[in-house]
């Protein structure tokens, strides 16, 4: 029994997993000038088709898109933690605008720049907007917001987050307001078609309301970042900040979406939301903004 069991052994070990073919040379070339291109969805999905040509090949397939891969993100780190404090970053820039004539006049402006710098372990963003518009001469809206958000990374998903924004809006019932904030963040959903993030933690905020009243508060704020990419010409975002106070309570919600057109250039509609709890006599609580812009990214 022992010398049939030992035969049985050798003859398993002999036998061995079948040895993967290796992968033919046109097919590595075309793999490495996909990864070459940098665009990791079109390396997949050509090594998705290369595995299907050349089934016995697919384990080697695997191993070299895991090499490519792995060779990547040690790139991408060497970069990051050798980067300068002006390299590095991207942007959006986004403008729209409208002129009517005839039995009333109307023109309105949108401006927008948007700007990210990602390191090993901090995100900066940089937003700003103008929105203008004109009613038979009158002026009927006019908002200006600018703000710096820091988020320093101490797991894969979870952060802290530094906030500062100054904005104008004197028909909302401000004609300025200070927001400085601090707090804790978590990336809930962290895939590359979709990444859900939110963030909390204590403000202040310094107000000087339209009807000469001035008011420092201390407040919570409360955030939600969030992007759905649904193929890759289309991606629709979502951003609401709100704040909470003793007297008042604020929320501004983003909701974008962009369709690109050909290279730099893209096409978005967006709907803005504000409301203000207890604004100034003679406010309303909410107002919304909807625009339609082109935007270029740098």
């Amino acid at each position: 029994m022992r010398q049939i069991i030992i035969h049985l052994i050798v003859a398993a070990l002999a036998a061995g997993p079948a040895l993967a073919e290796p992968i033919p040379p046109p097919v590595e070339r075309m793999i490495d000038a996909a990864a070459a291109t940098g665009k990791a969805d079109q390396l997949k999905m050509l090594a998705d088709l290369a595995k299907q040509a050349n089934p016995d090949s697919a384990s080697e397939i695997d191993a070299k898109l895991a090499s490519i891969t792995a060779a990547r993100a040690r790139a991408q780190e060497e970069k990051l933690a050798t980067q300068g404090l002006l390299e590095g970053w991207s942007g959006q820039g986004e403008a729209g605008g409208f002129i009517s004539t005839g039995n009333t006049t109307n023109r309105g402006l949108a401006v927008g720049v948007n700007m990210t710098k990602e390191t090993l372990h901090w995100k900066h963003v940089l937003r700003s907007v103008v929105d203008y518009q004109e009613q038979q001469g009158v002026t009927s809206r006019e908002r200006y917001f600018v703000g710096y958000e820091g988020n320093w990374k101490f797991t894969r998903r979870g952060f802290v987050v530094f906030s500062l924004s100054a904005e104008q809006d004197r028909f909302t019932g401000f004609t300025s307001r200070f927001s400085q904030g601090i707090g804790v963040g978590y990336r809930l959903v962290d895939t590359p078609s979709l990444s859900i993030a939110a963030d909390g933690g204590p403000a202040v905020r310094q107000t000087r309301f339209t009807d000469g009243v001035n008011e420092t508060s201390f407040a919570a704020r409360a955030a939600l970042n969030a992007k759905w990419v649904l193929n890759p010409r289309l991606t629709l975002t979502e951003t609401a900040t709100y704040f909470s106070d003793d007297t008042n309570s604020s929320l501004l919600s983003l909701t974008q979406f962009t369709a690109k057109l050909n290279g730099r250039l893209s096409a978005r509609a967006s709907f803005q939301f504000n409301n203000e709890a207890n604004p100034p006599p003679g406010r309303a609580n909410s107002d919304t903004v909807t625009r339609a812009t082109l935007v270029y990214n740098f």
